[in-house]
């Protein structure tokens, strides 16, 4: 085997995999890993009316 063939096999095996990556990520049903994933930076946030009594207790 000579080095184009090498290079070659390995060209298809990185696309190979990286259209499995694709199918995992986009096509199988994810969705609500995603939005949970997504909302998740909110799930600490203090609702207004909270944060405005912790600033006032504090003074």
């Amino acid at each position: 085997m000579d080095f184009a063939t090498i290079h070659s096999f390995y060209t298809v095996i990185i696309f190979a995999a990286f259209i499995g990556l694709v199918i995992w990520l986009f096509v199988i049903k994810r969705k609500p890993d995603f939005d949970q994933a997504a909302n998740a930076i909110f799930a600490d946030e203090q609702k207004p009316k909270q944060k405005q009594q912790q600033e006032s207790d504090h003074e």
